[in-house]
């Protein structure tokens, strides 16, 4: 187990294991404990080796939530001991027989009783208990964490040698769920690392660390506000709670309330109690500001210059003896996550510029291809125009001759039509309008409507049921969806098209940039045409590149868009000769 900042309190936990009677046994404990790679196996180790350490019949380990402000117990160990009892709820008070590990914990203060029916706070857990110790855990900031509570079926069964070792066990505890807290803390920093990889857009980032927030550090109020470059207001981007509904509509000017300040500052903010400061407002909270017990925000910044703010608010607790306010470690951890976003933000948005450069280039392309192609079908159709006037300026007028060239009017007319739609098409494929959508029944109406009804060609379609809910543009993506079928059945005249999708990890495929632990929904679409040649495959998603000689070539740069607007990949995976696979990844949130 890798300690890290928890190495001082395995240093002091050695030094007063020297100096004790049982320290063979202890440094032995301290070893394996040391050694164990998952904080719940060390914690079961510590209550067994509590047992045999101070002669007791029962121990257990009750973990404060904080959350929910009661004691959860969470290890345990002896003849009493029963799996069922894991997790089981204990309350946090200090009212006659509510139970002297609710007291020890709601006090901070150790309980030793050789005679447990003279005890005020004694509950009753097993039947024979004589005598009971109950001793705090706490951690750095000298807050209760847990409590060790140990019971023997001796009368005045625990001496000082005995507490001494209770109090030296309740340091390691302590140690252990501080690394359990490290070990939290550090996986939502690496899930929001990865995010920076999976996330092509703002909206995803803020997404994915919304997610992080609520999923991994459980928080129940977290915010983002970034500075607007247009109007240099400080508008809220993403939230956890009541404000969800009002993203993008709310604001602060910089300098007003907290969150301004900060924003204009560029410094942190930790008040407990946040109301008594003159720069409260109170204007936008997640929760009603009577109910705020602590407040946290600190800068999002890109190099020196500031984005905006992320903010965390604590509710007050029910319990009057819950400490729940935010410590100097929750600052640091909310700098280090807004370092992350800040250059996360930095990287998307150099990326969109970089995106924007390349379609602006593309436009210019487009509108000069446009314009030669438009230019010869309105050539065609001035000629067909005065064929026409020329018939019917002669008395006897060949309807044949008519009809073939309202034919070619029509011809000219739609081909121009197609022309005006790929350019429509390719200018908004990377505006988005997202709703909450499922997936599989969009992919599913969209083969429905594009696959022939009569066709030599075979059809699978496998749709993974596991994939949720997705935040998507469903008419862009069916354009998107439609565009690859049809791509597909151009190449073919026979043979078997697969359209299938499946929720996977981005590290399942070389090919993407996606990060190791984001999860994608994966769209394939499989034929067993051609296939594309090797050289091409890098080639096929641009502008104007196109084997067909139908269309501008636009087809393959408009799937490309939609995707990539999504915050998503998509590539080409087939091997030539053997048939096209196109692969779309959409991220999972």
């Amino acid at each position: 187990m890798a300690f890290g900042p928890s190495l001082r309190a395995c240093e002091r936990t050695r030094h007063t294991l020297k100096e004790m009677p049982n320290s063979p046994s202890l440094s032995r404990l301290l070893a394996q404990v040391a050694g164990e790679a998952d904080c719940g196996t060390a914690l079961d180790r510590v209550a067994h080796a509590a047992l045999g350490l101070t002669g007791s019949r029962h121990a257990i380990i009750a973990v404060l939530n904080e959350e929910l402000g009661h004691l959860e117990v969470r290890h345990g160990a002896g003849e009493g001991w029963v799996e069922s009892a894991r997790n089981e709820r204990l309350p946090l008070d200090v009212g006659r027989e509510d139970g002297i590990v609710g007291f020890v914990a709601a006090t901070g203060s150790s309980v030793v009783t050789g005679n447990v029916r003279q005890e005020p706070h004694y509950k009753k857990l097993f039947p024979t208990t004589e005598s009971e110790i109950a001793v705090p855990v706490r951690d750095r900031n000298d807050r209760v964490r847990a409590v060790l509570n140990l019971e023997s079926d001796r009368r005045d069964a625990y001496g000082e040698v005995e507490r001494e070792t209770v109090n030296a066990l309740s340091s390691l505890i302590g140690m252990v769920l501080e690394q359990e807290d490290h070990a939290t803390r550090e996986e939502a920093l690496i899930q929001i690392g990865n995010s920076l990889d999976a996330s092509l857009t703002e909206e995803a980032l803020i997404d994915r660390v919304m997610h992080v927030a609520e999923d991994v550090l459980r928080l129940q109020a977290c915010s983002i506000f970034l500075i607007d470059p247009k109007t240099d207001l400080v508008v809220l981007r993403g939230t956890l709670g009541w404000l969800r509904d009002q993203v993008g509509q709310i604001s602060y000017q910089k300098g007003e309330g907290f969150t301004g300040w900060v924003c204009e500052t560029g410094e942190s903010i930790l008040l407990d109690d946040p109301q008594g400061d003159p720069r409260w407002r109170g204007k936008y909270v997640e929760f009603p500001s009577e109910q705020i017990a602590s407040f946290l925000a600190v800068p999002i910044i890109a190099r020196t210059r500031i984005l905006g703010a992320i903010r965390v608010l604590r509710r007050k607790a029910d319990n009057k003896f819950l400490d729940n306010r935010f410590t100097q470690s929750d600052l640091r951890l909310l700098q280090a996550i807004a370092e992350q976003i800040g250059a996360g933000l930095e990287n998307t948005r150099n990326m969109e510029k970089i995106i924007r450069s390349e379609r602006m280039i593309a436009w210019g392309e487009l509108s000069a291809k446009s314009s030669h192609m438009i230019g010869n079908r309105v050539f065609a159709l001035k000629g067909d125009i005065n064929e026409l006037q020329h018939l019917l300026s002669e008395r006897e007028v060949d309807l044949q001759e008519v009809r073939d060239l309202e034919k070619s009017l029509s011809t000219n007319v739609t081909r121009i039509e197609e022309i005006l739609q790929d350019f429509r098409d390719f200018v908004t494929a990377t505006q988005l309008n997202r709703t909450p959508t499922d997936l599989n029944l969009l992919v599913q109406e969209t083969v429905d409507e594009v696959f022939p009804r009569r066709s030599q060609v075979a059809l699978e379609v496998q749709l993974d049921s596991s994939i949720p809910q997705m935040s998507l543009d469903a008419k862009r993506l069916r354009r998107a969806v439609s565009e690859l079928i049809e791509n597909s059945l151009n190449y073919m005249d026979q043979g078997r098209l697969r359209v299938s999708t499946r929720l996977v990890l981005g590290e399942e495929d070389e090919r993407t940039r996606a990060a190791r632990n984001a999860r994608f929904a994966r769209l394939e679409i499989e034929d067993t045409g051609p296939g594309v040649d090797a050289d091409q495959k890098a080639l096929i998603f641009q502008p104007f590149f196109s084997n067909r000689v139908k269309g501008m070539g636009l087809g393959l740069s408009i799937v490309k868009g939609i995707v990539d607007a999504h915050g998503g990949e998509v590539f080409e995976a087939g091997e030539e000769g053997a048939g096209a696979k196109f692969v779309i990844l959409l991220p999972v949130e």
